[in-house]
């Protein structure tokens, strides 16, 4: 087959023909490693990203761009082979997944803005192929700037901060100015992430420079509260530049001390920085800020106020989100069982962060009354798994259910669910008292199951039936809903997308969302007396105790 040359903005690219493993006849062209901004060196670290520098002839879009700056150990517990394991801070680059290249095509976009807490990840961990090939959607993906590279700030003039938002939305500028060329419509975008994405995903509702750049948003595991603000920007850009020996007595030169240190020396501090703000339940060194510019205010405050962006959203959570990828990860010996004592520890720490000067034994005590329960409630087993009902409904499910209720309340169209499928494969490698982890999706979603995905060990990642059932169920949702504002309405949709379960929109009314699986069904009021301590009785104990 012939492979297409494309024009855009700044040159024209060739890319490759791919196919998954069910559809032979249904190509899928792909474009990787194609510049979206400038490389961000030298005195563009830490500000704003600047358009493409074009180039002259066809550029070969068939390599994926180096991935941006960071702790490469983090890629330890990621069982994938990835292409490569090339870091560079010129890393600026997005790929495309198109099943047509023809201008007048007018298909969905979805704008896949990846996790990894902000300090790690890469727009192509995992392929949209089976997406693109099976639903008629284009699927770009991109990598952005990551840690102090995206984050930091000064809290003035010198560094701003929120660059990586920035990065993001001149992603999505790019594909205003160029997406048509491959089959999509620049009408119809759809930001979509998990994680760390889908929290970028909701700051994108709430920030004054994303208007109008995409008109329906899916956020996964991850909305702004998940990763909220940061308060004291410049305190930690101080401890950064200690950490690496600049002079921090005039913010105007300890910035441009940073810029001329080596990138790899930055990783290094911040994951010593991160190290130790962890110790005291802190989950970014580096997020977030209001800067008056991307963040006017804080994302709180927007929604409250019914001020975000008037797009269709779509959020929800795995059912047991801090059940095992995550705690593992952070926690030292997880999955031996805990005692009362490391418990409340750990949850006054937690809740020390995001509520300090607060009366805390009141804040821990009413949680540990929610969440004692089961047969045996003290056993250290019992109780780890108690946490992780706690840790991930306070990190990911009452902010999803929070920012449905005001997005709702606004009178946007809302969708919420709660996944509770766990892939074959995720689910034969951890205990079994674990259900639908963080991440568990993304294969889902993706459609990896329709492709030969390579692991470290050598084999394929093994996928059985249901995850191909559920995959496929779950790949109709995410396009309908990026074509019609609708996940049931496959209207427009390929002829063999399968007919999906009705998903009732989330009012505040009719507090509806779907519980996704193997045969998805509808249900109200998710966990409702557990939202109901979080977004409600803690926030009020924690304001009665400051005064």
């Amino acid at each position: 087959m012939v492979v297409p040359v494309v024009s855009t903005a700044s040159g024209k690219v060739r890319g490759t023909v791919q196919y998954t493993n069910d559809l032979p006849d249904k190509p899928v062209y792909t474009f990787v490693g194609i510049p979206y901004a400038a490389p961000p060196v030298g005195d563009l670290r830490f500000r704003s990203p600047k358009p493409a520098v074009s180039w002259e002839g066809v550029r070969d879009a068939t390599e994926l761009g180096a991935y941006c700056p960071q702790d490469q150990d983090a890629f330890s517990f990621y069982p994938i082979q990835l292409k490569h394991y090339k870091f560079d801070e010129d890393c600026l680059t997005l790929n495309i997944e198109t099943p047509t290249v023809a201008k007048e095509a007018g298909l969905p976009v979805l704008l896949w803005i990846h996790g990894g807490g902000f300090v790690t990840g890469l727009g192509h961990q995992v392929p949209f192929l089976s997406l693109s090939a099976h639903q008629d959607v284009v699927v770009v993906t991109f990598n952005y700037r990551l840690g102090a590279l995206g984050f930091l700030s000064t809290g003035d003039e010198n560094a701003p901060g929120n660059v990586a938002f920035l990065d993001q939305i001149q992603a999505m500028v790019w594909v205003q100015q160029n997406i048509r060329n491959f089959g999509g419509d620049p009408g119809r975008v759809t930001i979509f992430g998990l994680s760390a994405g889908g929290t970028s995903v909701c700051y994108h509702l709430v920030s004054p420079l994303s208007k109008g750049l995409f008109q329906r948003a899916i956020s996964q595991s991850g909305v702004c509260q998940t990763l909220d603000v940061v308060s004291n920007p410049q305190e930690r850009a101080v401890m950064l530049a200690e950490e690496l020996g600049c002079d921090t007595k005039n913010i105007a030169s300890m910035v441009e001390g940073l810029r001329e240190k080596p990138v790899d020396q930055i990783v290094t501090c911040s994951k010593r920085l991160l190290k130790k703000l962890g110790s005291k339940g802190e989950l970014m060194a580096f997020g977030p800020v209001v800067d008056g510019k991307f963040l006017p205010a804080s994302p709180s405050d927007v929604f409250d106020l019914g001020r975000a962006h008037t797009v269709d959203y779509l959020l929800g959570v795995g059912n047991h989100e801090y059940g095992f990828q995550l705690p593992s990860e952070l926690i030292r010996g997880f999955g031996r069982g805990i005692t009362e004592e490391r418990f409340l520890l750990r949850l006054k720490k937690r809740m020390g962060a995001v509520y300090p000067k607060s009366n805390l034994n009141n804040i821990t005590s009413a949680i540990r009354r929610t969440y004692r329960e089961g047969d045996n409630p003290d056993d250290p087993h019992a109780l780890e798994y108690q946490f992780t009902q706690a840790f991930g409904d306070q990190m990911f499910v009452a902010p999803t259910v929070l920012a449905a209720s005001k997005h709702a309340a606004a009178g946007q169209k809302v969708y919420l669910y709660e996944n509770q499928y766990a892939p074959s494969s995720a689910a034969a490698v951890r205990p079994d008292w674990v259900g639908c982890d963080h991440s568990d999706d993304v294969m889902m979603v993706s459609g990896a199951a329709f492709l030969d995905v390579p692991l470290k060990v050598g084999a394929l990642l093994p996928f059985s039936s249901d995850d191909k059932q559920v995959s496929m169920g779950m790949m109709a949702y995410w396009a309908n809903f990026a074509r019609t504002g609708n996940p049931s309405d496959r209207t427009g949709g390929p002829a063999d997308s399968p007919t999906v379960p009705e998903w009732p929109q989330y009012t505040p009314d009719n507090p509806a969302y779907m519980k996704l699986g193997l045969t998805s069904s509808a249900d109200v009021e998710l966990k409702s007396e557990k939202m109901k301590l979080w977004n409600d009785i803690i926030p009020k104990l924690a304001a009665s105790s400051r005064l």
